[in-house]
């Protein structure tokens, strides 16, 4: 057989090198994966009072090779812990390589418990190792309701309510039921009743075999308008038509509700007016206030008349009608809100008949009576200019256009001083002078200007009237029309 060379003998001695330095890591992974104990938890009392302890044992299995320290710790301060013997809790417990201990711990009630199930929060952690496991049993505490139940009936009763019922929702009552004696009751009648009120009226028929558990229920439909209250469930036993005791009370409470809301909702318009009608109710069964509202606007709310009457209030830069409602129970309450533009609709039509009235009383041909102080004598006026505007404010043309004006005695007219339109006379009525135009027409829109000048024979020095020009008329087929002019008051 031929002797391995020296390289052959290097290689195989790095491959099986190789291949420990993976078994090694790969068993050390293993190892880091796979718990370093076990730890397993028997009830030895979890049903208790709250006066009583509860008591488990915990069977905690070192798996490792080496010796280990476990810690065990309760962080609930809801119970009073200690275990046995005594300093295993404290101390902690020492458990060789591949051995296993038992420890009981006891717990205790710190606080009042209500009946039911309570978790107990248990953990365990190997010093060395650094690994932990959290336990959680249940520990059920006891009420001495029951306790009475158990040894003075031979059917135990647990009932359940809920402690609030809404009126609206139907809601179940459930009785727990136990035969604690090894005898057939073929006839088992549950009679609930509520004791301040009518409420509650069932009765259930069922039967218990000899040491059965059951539960029966009834469902309970209650009036929505219940109002809110407090009452007391009534559950009475009967066996072959005797009550057994004790008799089951349970408080609960019929709760309050209440919302107001529209249901009905209407709007009608005709000219100009607009009427909403909004109905609220109050959906419960006690009395509530509530502030309804409805956004309008400065212009609306002028406008805006409500029944009852609104109140204005303004939120966010918006101005809203607002009513404060108080409903009782299925209470209702109607808003009426009535708009109405019909005021300025009945001030545009009079403004309308107004400008038309105007439009055709006043004359088409508008006369309009000027004057100007033009020269001064011994502190007052002594000559004035007067100006006649002649204006056809119509689309169609007039004839035989007469102007008349007239002078006061104080003053006289200058014969020499008439404008383009010479006047036709010139005349004294008794009254004073009287200036007279005639003209054969005037067309549409046509505007004509007469001017002339009167010399005062005294200086005015107070205040000078010149009394109003006339002005006569007609359409070509002969309508008259007279108008007058404006009179001119003169100040010094």
């Amino acid at each position: 057989m031929p002797k391995p060379s020296k390289k052959f003998v290097l290689f195989a001695a790095f491959l099986a090198f190789s291949m420990l330095l993976v078994f090694a890591a790969s068993a050390h992974a293993q190892d880091d994966g796979a718990p370093d104990f076990t730890v397993t938890v028997t009830a030895v009392n979890d049903s208790i009072f709250l006066d009583g302890q509860a008591a488990f044992d915990l069977a905690i299995k070192n798996l490792g090779n080496y010796p280990e320290k476990f810690r065990i710790s309760a962080p609930d301060i809801e119970w009073s812990v200690q275990s046995d013997p005594l300093y295993h809790y404290f101390s902690g417990v020492d458990i060789p390589g591949l051995s296993s201990e038992n420890v009981r711990l006891l717990f205790k009630p710190t606080v009042a418990f209500p009946p039911g199930l309570r978790v107990v929060n248990i953990g365990i952690e190997s010093v060395k190792g650094g690994k932990s496991q959290s336990l959680t049993p249940f520990v059920n505490i006891r009420s001495t309701h029951q306790l009475l139940l158990e040894y003075l009936a031979a059917v135990s009763r647990i009932v359940e309510i809920p402690p609030q019922v809404d009126p609206r929702n139907e809601f179940e009552v459930k009785v727990n039921l136990i035969n604690r004696n090894p005898k057939n009751i073929s006839q088992l009648k549950v009679v609930l009743s509520s004791v301040s009120s009518d409420l509650i009226r069932q009765e259930i028929l069922t039967g218990l075999r000899p040491l059965e558990s059951k539960s029966v229920s009834a469902k309970v439909k209650l009036d929505p308008l219940t109002p809110p209250a407090k009452d007391t469930l009534k559950v009475v036993l009967f066996v072959d038509n005797r009550p057994l005791e004790p008799t089951i009370f349970e408080k609960f409470e019929v709760i309050s509700y209440s919302e107001i809301k529209p249901v009905k909702s209407e709007r009608k318009g005709s000219f100009f007016k607009w009427v909403n009608e909004t109905t609220y109710v109050n959906d419960g069964n006690v009395r509530n206030t509530k502030v309804v509202e409805s956004e309008t606007s400065w212009l609306k709310f002028l406008f805006t008349k409500g029944n009852p009457a609104s109140f204005s209030i303004s939120k966010e830069g918006k101005r809203f009608n607002a009513w404060e409602l108080s409903l009782g129970p299925q209470e209702t309450a109607t808003i009426k809100v009535v708009e109405s533009y019909r005021s300025i609709f009945y001030l545009i039509i009079i403004a309308i008949v107004f400008v038309l009235l105007y439009r055709f009383f006043q004359s088409p041909v508008q006369l309009i009576k000027e004057a100007s102080a033009i020269s001064y004598k011994e502190g007052g006026v002594s000559e004035l200019k007067v100006i006649l505007r002649l204006k056809n404010r119509s689309s169609q043309p007039y004839v035989k256009i007469t102007a008349m004006d007239r002078v006061p005695m104080i003053a006289e007219v200058e014969h020499d001083s008439m404008g383009t339109l010479k006047p036709a006379t010139i005349f004294n009525d008794g009254r004073g002078s009287v200036v007279k135009w005639e003209l054969e027409s005037l067309d549409a829109h046509e505007e004509r200007i007469l001017a002339y000048k009167i010399r005062s024979r005294l200086s005015i020095l107070g205040t000078f009237v010149l009394p109003k020009g006339s002005l006569r008329f007609y359409t070509e087929k002969n309508v008259k029309f007279v108008t007058h002019s404006n009179t001119v008051t003169i100040k010094p």
